[in-house]
């Protein structure tokens, strides 16, 4: 695991969503949530092709160009 940094500010932190059934109104409440308490924070919503096990190449080429940190959502 990459270490933790000292804070979120500046920084851009994705949410990847697999799309498991019923819970994209769960990931836009939690991004809300973390928009509110990390407001210097860039928090960007992305859909991965697939399920959780299959590959992305094109979203993951993009999290490591622009992203400091993932939140990955893989169902409930």
């Amino acid at each position: 695991m990459a270490p933790r940094s000292d804070s979120l500010d500046g920084k851009t932190i994705y949410f990847v969503d697999t799309r498991y059934p019923n819970t994209r109104a769960f990931v836009e409440e939690f991004m809300k949530a973390l928009k509110e308490k990390f407001p210097k924070t860039n928090f960007v919503l992305k859909d991965k092709v697939g399920n959780y096990m299959d590959d992305d190449p094109k979203l993951w080429a993009e999290v490591k160009e622009k992203a400091q940190g993932v939140i990955m959502t893989i169902g409930h």
